[in-house]
């Protein structure tokens, strides 16, 4: 698989600061405000963006999800008593 590769050499500033060349941010990338995940592997940091959803994501909790899984278990006990799976 051939990369296209891009290379440039930042300073890093106080307090680790650093400043993702203009052609690095370019759109769907790297926007304003956006986050983004750094991950050292190998003596290597990766900066990769994070897409984020445009909407509140609900979050449960323990007991809806023990109802959850208890209601997923028995419909598919009967569904394999049934034969259709």
């Amino acid at each position: 698989m051939i990369q296209n590769r891009q290379e440039e050499i930042v300073k890093i500033q106080s307090r680790g600061l650093l400043t993702i060349p203009a052609k690095f941010r370019k759109k769907p990338y790297f926007e304003e405000n956006s986050l983004v995940r750094i991950i050292k592997e190998k003596g290597r940091l990766i900066i990769e963006p994070v897409r984020t959803l445009p909407y509140p994501v609900r979050s449960y909790t323990k007991q809806e999800l023990k109802e959850f899984f208890e209601l997923d278990k028995k419909e598919t006990n009967e569904l394999k008593n049934e034969g259709l799976i």
